[in-house]
């Protein structure tokens, strides 16, 4: 705007300026006849251009013949709005009649540019679009999940009405059972609905919390199953709502009753091998002791006796001896320790009936005198000599002489 123009433009006074330059609205005062006299600072920043003597309808870029056909176009005291531009901009007008000192018989146009309205218009509705968009994917993902989920779920309000239930839900109790305004206490049983109820009104996580109590329900043909609770309250803005999950563990107690029976099972049969092992450590131990004792009173006596036998013979007869003894308890043959037993006896008879003493006799086979007892008894035993009535030394000699 040029100097010349600014010097014939008529200012508002201050006092009244600054009132209107407190409003976003551009104020533009005219004469009787629709010419600009006077205006806000907003109104020559926004237009830039000369204002003064300009008829109001060109500064808003409307055609008109004068201020009558302009009035009859956007009467007074009413809101209209003025497109501008090709950018789809617009205004908002408001003519009001004005008598006054400074324009007499004239007007006072309100206008406001509709354009950061519009953008923040715009602005509303992508959010609310967003957001309509972010809940309607919540709700989908939401009743995806609800209804593919394989546990029985319901929602339901805090006085234990149903509002909502998933298919599990209704294949496990019935569709009408499972049925929105229904109470989801009478799921239950009688004791197991109480405990329902005592979860309800101390719920208070925003989580999904399993109880440690199993409940019993009935399913829709009357069979009594047991369940686990999982419960957990959502806070909505109309209300609060309780998320409510039940898992069927009766596959789960099933399994459990199995991995019991076979870890009992197993139990018995470990008892049974350590039984076996004992057992097989056991026979060990009495076949080496057994090898041992056959060595130390068999081969070993047999071996001194061959040393000190001064007879060629003799010593061929110990070391055939020896040798069948030991392929016997290498198990190259099954009868050959009888055959040593038999040899031994022998032995020790021959020394009875010579009349040496128990003592002597396991001193000459390089045996203790136990060892000689025993065979003395089972000698006996052998030879059918039962009680005290016959003794072994006269038994021999008879026969020895006979």
């Amino acid at each position: 705007m040029s100097s010349s123009t600014d010097d014939n433009f008529e200012r508002l006074p201050e006092p009244i300026s600054e009132v209107f330059e407190s409003f976003s609205d551009y104020i533009l005062f005219t004469d009787g006849g629709g010419r600009i006299c006077s205006a806000s600072a907003r109104v020559m920043e926004f237009f830039a251009c000369p204002l003064s003597g300009q008829f109001l309808w060109d500064i808003l870029g409307v055609e008109a013949s004068g201020i009558d056909e302009f009035i009859k176009a956007y009467p007074v005291s009413g809101v209209h709005e003025i497109p501008y531009g090709e950018s789809g901009g617009s205004y908002s007008l408001r003519l009001i009649p004005l008598a006054g000192p400074y324009c007499s018989e004239g007007y006072v146009a309100v206008v406001t540019n509709n354009a950061p309205f519009v953008e923040l218009h715009e602005s509303y509705e992508e959010r609310i679009e967003d957001n309509i968009a972010a809940l309607d994917d919540s709700v989908a993902l939401f009743n995806a999940l609800f209804e593919a989920a394989q546990d029985p779920t319901f929602l339901a309000d805090s006085s234990f009405r149903i509002l909502t239930s998933n298919p599990a839900a209704e294949r496990l109790f019935g569709a009408s059972s499972a049925r929105s305004g229904n109470s989801c206490l009478s799921l239950f049983s009688a004791e197991s609905s109480r405990v329902v109820r005592d979860h309800f009104e101390t719920c208070t996580t925003d989580i999904p919390v399993p109880f440690d109590e199993l409940l019993l329900t009935r399913n829709s043909s009357g069979k009594e199953i047991t369940v686990e609770l999982t419960m957990h309250k959502v806070r909505l803005q109309s209300g609060t709502v309780f998320h409510v999950g039940l898992r069927d563990m009766t596959d789960i107690q099933r399994l459990e009753t199995g991995l019991e029976e076979t870890r009992e099972q197993v139990d018995g049969m470990n008892v049974a091998l350590r039984t076996v092992i004992e057992s097989v450590e056991e026979e060990k131990k009495d076949m080496h002791e057994d090898f041992a004792l056959q060595v130390r009173e068999q081969i070993l006596p047999a071996l001194d006796r061959m040393i000190k036998e001064p007879v060629p013979q003799m010593r061929i007869s110990f070391g055939r001896f020896i040798k069948e003894r030991l392929s016997a308890l290498a198990g190259e043959t099954g009868d050959q320790f009888e055959e040593l037993l038999l040899f031994t006896w022998v032995e020790v008879c021959r020394y009875i009936e010579s009349g040496k003493s128990t003592e002597r006799i396991g001193e000459l086979l390089s045996i203790t005198a136990d060892t000689v007892r025993t065979h003395r008894k089972n000698i006996r035993r052998k030879l059918g000599l039962k009680g005290k009535s016959v003794s072994l030394i006269s038994y021999l000699k008879h026969h020895v002489n006979s």
